[in-house]
Order: structure tokens, then sequence, then C-alpha cells
């Protein structure tokens, strides 16, 4: 457990130093005139013979702006008489419609995957269903030619008939 602590307190004075070395590095910035009128940035003092002597902190992205320090835009003079170009519909970036065609290309892929995933599943719902038409039609034929005590009466065999119509007409139909 002390390993961790002393981990722990090199870790926070290495993060200390590190915090005083990059504030230090700030260091500050000196604006001034020479003689000849010329201005100069520097990081040290100016010389004694220096005119308009200042300490210039680095800008602060952040801090809202001058409006008197801000450079002055000149707003163009309409000319009179000159009519307005007129306005130009903007194209769409080739860019753009390379992708919409990808898009639609992905599109129309997946309609067809969903397709043939859907006739597959069909074509084996219809095989199932097949299959148990073919082994209904046989109950029936089965039914049909029993004898002795458990014949069909005759409202029975009708009832038979017209199943073995029904199923032989949707066998003809879906399964080929």
């Amino acid at each position: 457990m002390s390993g961790v602590r002393t981990l722990r307190f090199a870790l926070a004075t290495w993060l200390t130093v590190a915090l005083f070395l990059c504030s230090s590095a700030q260091a500050q910035v000196y604006r001034w005139k020479d003689a000849s009128g010329n201005t100069h940035y520097t990081d040290t003092p100016p010389p004694t013979s220096a005119k308009d002597y200042r300490t210039v902190s680095p800008a602060d992205p952040n801090a809202p702006r001058d409006p008197r320090t801000l450079p002055r835009v000149s707003t163009p003079t309409p000319v009179v008489g000159v009519q307005p170009a007129p306005a130009v519909q903007p194209q769409p970036a080739p860019a753009v419609a390379d992708i919409q065609k990808q898009l639609e290309d992905n599109r129309a892929y997946l309609r067809r995957q969903q397709n043939a995933k859907t006739q597959k599943e069909r074509a084996l719902r219809d095989a199932e269903q097949c299959t148990a038409w073919y082994r209904a039609l046989e109950r029936v034929e089965t039914a049909e030619k029993q004898t002795g005590p458990k014949q069909p009466t005759a409202a029975e065999m009708k009832d038979l008939a017209q199943t073995r119509s029904e199923l032989k007409r949707n066998i003809a139909a879906l399964c080929r």
C-alpha cells in the first residue's frame, strides 16, 4: 500500500512541476518603438531609450474584442443603372450526386436481396404445404378404401370425395 502512496505522491509532484513550468513559459511580450519610429516586439524588456513602451499579453481567444480595434471595411457603393446579375441556382456537387447514386444502388441491392430471401421463404412454405396436402390426400384415399365395420357411410363418402377433389385442385395449382 505504501508503494501506491509513493507513486501517487511522485505523480502529484511531477504534475505540480509541469504546471509551474507551463505557467512560466508564458513570458511577457513587450511592444516598443525605437527612435526611428519602428515598432518592435520582444520577450526582453526594451532599452531605456524606447518610446511608447507597453507590455502585451498573449491574446485570449475567448475575450471579447474591442470594436474600435477591429479593421474597418468599406461597404461597396451601389452602381446606379446597372442591373444585378440573375441568381444562378447552385448545381449539386459531383460528390453529392455520386453519393446519391451509390445510396440508390445500395437500396436496389437490398431490395433484390430481400426479394430473393422472400422467394426462398415462400418456396420453403409452399413445399411444406404440398407435403401436408399429399399426406392428407393419402389419408383420404385410405379412408375411402376402408371396408368392414369402419367403412364410411354415404355422407362421409361424399365429404371424402369433396375433400379429395379440393386437395387435388390445390396440389395441381401449387405443387409442380
